[in-house]
């Protein structure tokens, strides 16, 4: 990583967010007195799911202090100032001494991991001293290795976890053949983030000028295939639709060659209202309004699916209630498959079967969008369940 800091401002972020990390973490928590719960996401995706149980903490049980770590910097870099954290640290490499060290200056009365989290010296330090820590939303795969030949240590870290909220029955069965007990199924947290902001209700008058009176398709984190396939799926769409892209990466070079792909008929989001009246495409190229845009959508394209890595969040748009499309690579993601199942949502292949999806049968696009709304409702209350065990077993004597 070192090496790679050189030349890489990913991997210089996080070298040197790590430099001296212990000696910040004892000047930053030195005066804070309070109880402490310790939370941490790998990333920015995790830390979305980690959300409503970090807000619920902070909401029911003020007087504690809450400790967040990252382990990237997209994820510290984008949440490094959010305020239901009380600190926000990198997570310190993991090392016997540097795990020991870390734990002894929090002190935390309970400790909860995001979906994927396995730090071999973390959890023996935190089992060792009987610290209740916490994995929740997580999901196990049959080719995890935790189910190998060889997947003895990472079946001893399992062991060292007080409880796992896991996302789905198949996971739960997949850990008690393994002879992991304390397993619940609780659901996926991020479906209650999204609840809430579906009743945040926040309005985008830009957006608003950009629709008027026309369809529109709202696409989110957008890869290359994905931006090709909807230039040629609006070319060959009536002029009433429009397309709002959120493309994943907003760089200033990936933004440029966006607008070259639509050339003449485009706009950047926060433009004057007359360029979004006159433009056939607006381009986000800001983070953090994407989960809201998709209310003003007839019909969502969601990126990755042409990806190694497969598509983006699909929770996010399915609790408007629209209808959903993404590419052929889906199948690590138990929502998406699901929705699949149950005709919530449409795996598509090319610009042209797309088009014929928009346009040829308006039933099925209806049925897409009340099949996704009563998924996501189904899906609700996995912060509650997480929370009424942290009540009982980790707050119930308070700070």
């Amino acid at each position: 990583m070192r090496l790679a800091s050189l030349f890489n401002a990913k991997a210089k972020l996080f070298v040197q967010g790590r430099k001296r990390i212990l000696k910040r973490v004892e000047t930053d928590l030195k005066n804070d007195e309070r109880k402490k719960v310790w939370i941490h996401c790998a990333s920015l995706g995790e830390f979305e799911q980690g959300r409503p149980i970090i807000e619920a903490i902070k909401e029911q049980y003020p007087e504690y202090s809450i400790v967040l770590t990252f382990f990237s910097p997209s994820g510290f870099e984008a949440k490094k100032n959010y305020e239901h954290a009380d600190h926000i640290f990198y997570l310190p490499l993991d090392g016997k001494r540097t795990a020991e060290k870390f734990i002894s200056l929090i002190n935390p009365v309970c400790v909860l991991f995001v979906k994927y989290e396995f730090w071999y010296h973390y959890l023996k330090t935190l089992q060792g001293r009987k610290i209740p820590v916490i994995l929740f939303s997580a999901i196990f795969q049959p080719r995890h290795p935790f189910f190998k030949w060889y997947g003895s240590l990472y079946r001893a870290m399992l062991q060292a976890y007080t409880q796992i909220f896991v996302q789905d029955a198949a996971s739960a069965k997949l850990l008690y053949n393994i002879q992991i007990r304390n397993v619940q199924i609780a659901g996926d947290t991020r479906f209650d983030r999204s609840a809430r902001v579906l009743e945040m209700d926040k309005s985008f008058r830009t957006i608003e000028v950009f629709k008027e009176n026309h369809k529109l398709i709202v696409a989110g984190s957008t890869w290359f295939d994905d931006e090709a396939l909807l230039k040629k799926t609006l070319k060959a769409l009536p002029s009433e639709y429009k397309l709002l892209l959120a493309p994943h990466e907003i760089n200033d070079v990936n933004i440029s060659r966006i607008q070259g792909l639509f050339p003449c008929e485009s706009c950047l989001w926060a433009t004057n209202e007359e360029d979004f009246r006159r433009s056939r495409v607006c381009i986000i190229h800001t983070m953090g309004q994407l989960s809201y845009l998709y209310k003003y959508a007839d019909v969502i394209w969601v990126g990755g699916g042409f990806t190694r890595s497969g598509i983006h969040n699909v929770i996010e748009p399915a609790v408007f209630g629209k209808p959903i499309f993404f590419g052929p690579t889906y199948d690590r993601y138990r929502e998406a498959v699901e929705m699949i199942e149950i005709n919530a949502a449409k795996s598509i292949s090319s610009a042209n079967e797309f088009t014929n999806a928009i346009l040829n049968n308006k039933n099925a696009l209806l049925q897409l969008s009340n099949n996704a709304k009563m998924y996501v409702l189904a899906q609700l209350g996995a912060t509650k369940r997480i929370m009424d065990y942290l009540a009982e077993k980790c707050f119930s004597n308070k700070a």
